[in-house]
């Protein structure tokens, strides 16, 4: 009687460790996504927490053909274990964020390689389908966001050579456009033909809304701006300006009225503003707008923002690669814009930010691309329970 006892004690406490270990393994995890394919290469663009607690990552991906990039879709559980993937053939290329939830399914834009029209891409959470909307007079899809179920979307017109912000249903049909000049002359559309063909620099194209008014980090008369507008009158309602090709906004978040946290660069300068108020009327210029100057952080490194509350206390996060190899992650108090702590996350292998989200558990996501021996470029998930960061 006693040996059963001691059995059943056994068995009891290995199922409690395995019931820990499991989740311990849901609250923080790194992991790292292998492909069998050997010459594969792959970015993430972004990710969204799943109902049951995984995440699907939508990343681009190289093609053997071509100078444009695939798509590519990965399903994980909430302990970052592979669920599946999907490459949809090359009909479509060049994805960009956001993945956007709307009701049950994520929505995506991508383009036709051959005519570079924009699509709407729809799929569900388990990738058992997909589906391409067309959409009418749009090309060169560049960003992409949400306002409740209205999707904001920025594009480029080589026509007419004009920056494009636009408004669109789920249905792919656009209900409200407004086209911007970004300037006229040989050799001005360069940089922005440049980043669509990954041949040069890849600028971080974004939109979003602030109150009445819509605004895009894009091109607008020669130089690289960020643009508010009402989409009614055909000039901005406000721009601050950066320098050319060579400054601007790296990432834009509203907090209140015109109070935003922002990141900006400026010949290979780059600068956090975790509460910055900025002119949504008339122009302005970037350089102006100060910030703390990062040397640790490399010249066009992508630069994300989260809002959200970490130990009770409300903050602005920020992420970016760093010129160790690593990402730095810099946590700001929200009310006194004091930097509470630091982290930097990577091993081994160079580290690459995509994306910086806060889970529903108050955790914190990132998600970008390592470097398995120095030249895999693989798909890497990281979660950091809050409690870890502590000040």
């Amino acid at each position: 009687m006693q040996r059963y006892f001691i059995l059943l004690l056994s068995f009891l406490l290995a199922a409690c460790l395995e019931e820990s270990r499991i989740e311990n393994d849901e609250r923080a995890f790194t992991k790292i996504y292998d492909h069998n394919d050997f010459g594969a290469r792959f970015k993430p663009i972004d990710l969204q927490e799943l109902s049951d607690g995984g995440y699907l990552i939508l990343a681009e991906r190289n093609l053997n053909n071509g100078q444009f990039a695939g798509i590519y879709l990965l399903r994980v559980d909430r302990s970052g274990n592979f669920i599946s993937d999907l490459e949809p053939d090359e009909t479509l290329v060049n994805p960009i964020g956001n993945l956007m939830k709307i009701g049950a399914d994520f929505y995506f834009f991508a383009m036709d390689p051959f005519t570079v029209q924009a699509y709407l891409v729809r799929t569900d959470a388990a990738l058992t389908s997909i589906t391409t909307t067309p959409v009418s007079g749009i090309t060169y899809p560049a960003a992409a966001s949400l306002d409740n179920t209205t999707i904001i979307l920025l594009s480029y017109n080589s026509v007419t050579l004009e920056t494009v912000i636009s408004l669109l249903n789920t249905s792919g049909t656009v209900t409200s456009s407004k086209a911007f000049s970004i300037g006229a002359g040989e050799g001005v559309e360069e940089p922005v033909i440049n980043h669509f063909l990954r041949t040069g620099k890849q600028f971080p194209f974004f939109t979003g809304k602030t109150g009445s008014l819509y605004y895009f980090n894009g091109f607008y008369n020669y130089t690289f701006s960020l643009v508010f507008t009402n989409l009614v009158t055909n000039n901005p309602q406000g721009v601050v300006q950066g320098n050319q090709d060579d400054g601007g906004f790296q990432a834009l978040l509203p907090l209140a009225g015109s109070t935003f946290a922002a990141a900006r660069f400026n010949y290979g300068d780059n600068y956090i503003l975790p509460g910055v108020t900025l002119s949504t009327s008339g122009i302005s210029s970037a350089t102006d707008l100060g910030g703390f100057r990062f040397p640790e952080i490399p010249a066009d490194a992508s630069v994300c923002i989260f809002r959200g509350t970490l130990n009770n206390t409300p903050v602005i996060v920020f992420g970016s690669d760093t010129r160790s190899g690593q990402v730095g992650l810099y946590v700001y108090d929200e009310t006194s814009g004091t930097l509470l702590t630091t982290r930097y996350e990577g091993f081994g292998n160079p580290f690459r930010i995509s994306t910086l989200k806060q889970s529903s558990s108050g955790d914190v996501l990132l998600c970008g691309t390592t470097y398995v021996a120095g030249r895999f470029a693989r798909i890497f998930l990281t979660k950091i329970p809050q409690e870890e960061l502590r000040w």
